[in-house]
């Protein structure tokens, strides 16, 4: 699969190839064997370089904990290490379609669910109201750090299973809007 991704307003070219059980990434031509396992809806990543044919000696490895979720803009919010990332990966090709497509125009309710576990810090909206796209509707924090997680598109507010000051899981749906 080959995706264009835009971090930060730099585009990245990020092609991953699976070999089995394991996954090669290729980001702007840099390769890496990457392992990747999911353990309560957090995904542990080991990266390594790939040597080059026929080359020896120490191969460097960085483990990284990432969780993935949708941002109100249409995007991706991935979390590594507990460092917020906005992306927008556009031109899929393979049997990924583009992530965040149904929560900012699609139609259906709209699931707002934690990126990762943590606590319930505020919750903003209550069923029944009136939201506009990219409004914040509940805050959790999650290492440490909060994070407003916020309506992709305007609705309104049919569910609200958030409470404030409860832990919540990875996947979590918080708050749900039509």
């Amino acid at each position: 699969m080959i995706y264009d991704v835009e971090i930060n307003g730099r585009n990245r070219r990020v092609e991953v190839t699976r070999h089995g059980q394991a996954f090669e990434v290729s980001v702007d031509g840099r390769r890496q064997a990457a392992s990747v396992s999911q353990v309560n809806g957090t995904w542990s990543l080991i990266l390594s370089d790939v040597p080059a044919a026929g080359a020896t000696g120490h191969v460097a490895q960085r483990s990284h904990e990432v969780s993935i979720g949708e941002s109100a803009t249409g995007g991706v919010i991935v979390h590594v290490n507990g460092r917020l990332i906005e992306a927008t990966v556009a031109g899929a090709q393979g049997s990924c379609a583009r992530r965040g497509d149904a929560a900012a125009g699609g139609k259906g309710p709209q699931k707002i669910v934690a990126p990762m576990p943590g606590k319930v810090v505020k919750v903003l909206v209550k069923v029944g109201d009136e939201v506009a796209a990219k409004q914040g509707v509940v805050v959790v924090e999650a290492m440490k750090m909060e994070n407003e997680l916020k309506s992709a598109r305007a609705g309104t507010v049919k569910e609200v299973k958030a409470v404030e000051g409860t832990s919540v899981e990875a996947g979590s749906v918080l708050v749900i809007v039509e």
